[in-house]
């Protein structure tokens, strides 16, 4: 301790004899003051940089919250400049998380930031940015404005090796931290390395110092002397041990642990004896009295050895639907193809549907399970080696009584005169017997008339017979049929005697209607069979044509017929006296002579 008050003093002198009074937060390797003096952005970096740091630099969301956390425990609430800024001539980059502001610190500048507002676009002039604490205003969070104009607080921030924790007292009194970046404070949840800690004891003895520097062998530090100070007798509250007090003549109060137990870095309290320390297992150690305990991570099962873990191969108890691969620790599930997981850790599988995948078949698509298939709408197949459809020409298996047409995905019939198309239009089929009610024409008809020629009788001219003949004369005549139109009408034929007798022929309308061709209410002006209309009206010209000369043959056949008739009816005998006229006769003169 002799030797040790000199360099106590020396640092004493060298920081003077006060610090500034501040609010101080150390954690990890850090420490965070904040400094309520009102400053312009330079110049509250220089004070920073003198004693050692650099306007505080915010990494990560848990270095955002320690700060936050400062300021809380301060009960401040105005804005603390921080060290973002953007030089002159450089520009905002509002792409960039940092909007293209650095550091004052320098290193990489990192993906986090806290904007509460976005900076203003500019690259004429100097910003530097400063957080804003929580309050009615809102979250909080970082502000930019120029650099120039001051602000009621800064915050700094000192990076050092290590800390040390708080210096352990054994009886009452009070210590005083002089940090190495110039500040004093008396609570501190840890000290960074080379803080000065001064105690004054309520005993009234003398006030000792110590100071952080001694590192410990697992890579900490502690005080020197390691305390605990204010030292009393081991009667009054055990000399502030834990377990044991040793006091020892012209020697002060230490303290001591029970077997078992190691005394602590505090030089105070005791901790069970580290058996884990080096661990002796592959896994977790866990100290016991006496003793140590191994344990396994998830995945790994304790040896026979009691120290070495093995892995456990899940896949044994067939935890996954379709397939498992065990992996060190653990395992997965894997899904064959055309199924994806589903439940709890992936461990079922369900179908995909690749028909909700637009374009996945040309036409049609019919989903199986693990996998689809394509198909072809009726009137189409599949091209071989491939899922295009192609137009099938059902006209090549001649379907249709007549002509065929082909279309896409189809094909209609053509039907010829005397056939009907079926109802889808596949097909033709003969047209139904014509109804015995057919309408009469309002034309004019012409008549075809004949009369059987008939022979004159004996005209008597005297009551005698001469030898000249002179009124014997054979007639007969005979009318010669007309046709006053195209479309003959025949009507009854005078009765003769030794001819049978005719029945009425019936009436034909003006244009003959022929059996299978298109009449209106047929669909003729459907745009079905539009593109027909030159071809039907052909079978319909010719189909007329041929009833027309169909009826004028029937005409003349029977024309023809009755004259035959007629000539072979004999003709009565005629005798000598059918050559001579009778001539009155002259009275003759009696006796008389000329």
């Amino acid at each position: 301790m002799a030797t040790l008050r000199p360099l106590l003093l020396l640092l004493l002198l060298a920081r003077g004899c006060g610090g500034e009074d501040a609010e101080v937060l150390c954690a990890d390797s850090a420490c965070y003051t904040l400094h309520r003096t009102e400053s312009s952005w330079k110049s509250a970096q220089e004070r920073c940089w003198k004693n050692g740091g650099n306007l505080a630099a915010v990494g990560s969301a848990s270095e955002a919250a320690r700060l936050r956390e400062l300021l809380a425990t301060a009960r401040w609430t105005e804005p603390a400049w921080l060290g973002l800024a953007l030089p002159k001539g450089q520009c905002v980059q509002p792409q960039e998380p940092l909007r293209g502001f650095s550091w004052v610190a320098g290193g990489e500048p990192g993906n986090f930031s806290d904007w509460t507002s976005e900076p203003a676009v500019t690259c004429l002039s100097a910003r530097c940015v400063a957080l804003r604490p929580p309050g009615p205003h809102g979250p909080g969070g970082w502000l930019d404005r120029t650099c120039r104009s001051p602000l009621p607080a800064f915050l700094c921030k000192f990076s050092f090796q290590g800390m040390c924790g708080l210096l352990p007292l054994a009886g009452r009194g009070t210590v005083a931290y002089q940090t190495p970046f110039g500040v004093r404070s008396a609570h501190l949840a840890a000290a960074p390395l080379g803080t000065l800690a001064e105690v004054e004891c309520d005993s009234g003895r003398h006030s000792p110092l110590a100071v952080c520097k001694v590192p410990l062998a697992g890579g900490g530090f502690a005080w020197h002397p390691p305390g605990p100070l204010c030292p009393v007798t081991c009667g009054h509250r055990n000399g502030g041990c834990q377990q044991r007090c040793l006091d020892g003549p012209g020697q002060s109060p230490r303290c001591a642990c029970h077997p078992g137990y190691v005394l602590a870095a505090d030089m105070a309290s005791c901790l069970p004896e580290d058996s884990c320390h080096p661990n002796p297992c592959q896994g977790s150690c866990r100290t016991l009295p006496g003793g140590f305990e191994c344990g396994c991570e998830p995945g790994y099962a304790l040896a026979a050895d009691g120290r070495g873990c093995s892995d456990v191969d899940e896949c044994e108890s067939g935890p996954c639907q379709h397939q498992c691969r065990n992996i060190p620790g653990g395992f997965q599930c894997h899904c064959r193809p055309g199924y994806r997981p589903a439940g709890p850790a992936g461990r079922r599988c369900e179908d995909v549907d690749e028909c909700a995948h637009p374009h996945s078949c040309p036409q049609l698509c019919i989903n199986i399970p693990g996998s689809f298939r394509c198909a072809c709408r009726p009137g189409f197949q599949r091209q071989p080696g491939g899922d295009s459809c192609l137009d099938v020409d059902e006209c090549l298996r001649d379907p249709c009584p007549g002509a065929c047409r082909n279309f896409l995905g189809g094909y209609e019939c053509l039907c010829p005169p005397g056939f009907l198309w079926d109802g889808d239009g596949h097909g033709c089929s003969p047209r139904e017997a014509i109804p015995n009610a057919i309408p009469e024409s309002s034309s004019s008809i012409p008549q075809i008339s004949s009369s059987i020629p008939q022979s004159s009788g004996i005209t008597p001219q005297s009551s005698g017979i001469t030898p000249q003949s002179s009124g014997i004369i054979p007639q007969s005549s005979s009318s010669i049929p007309q046709s006053s139109s195209s479309i003959p009408q025949l009507q009854s034929v005078p009765q003769t005697s030794g001819i049978p007798r005719t029945t009425r022929i019936p009436w034909t309308t003006s244009i003959p209607r022929t059996l299978g061709m298109p009449t209106a209410g047929l669909g003729a002006g459907s745009d079905e069979h539009s593109a027909d209309g030159p071809r039907l009206l052909l079978y319909y010209i010719v189909g007329s044509l041929v009833a027309i000369l169909l009826l004028l043959a029937f005409a003349l056949a029977l024309v023809a017929c009755r004259k035959r008739a007629a000539k072979k009816e004999k003709p009565p005998a005629k005798t000598a006296a059918d050559n001579y006229c009778w001539v009155p006769e002259q009275p003759e003169g009696r006796g008389e002579r000329r």
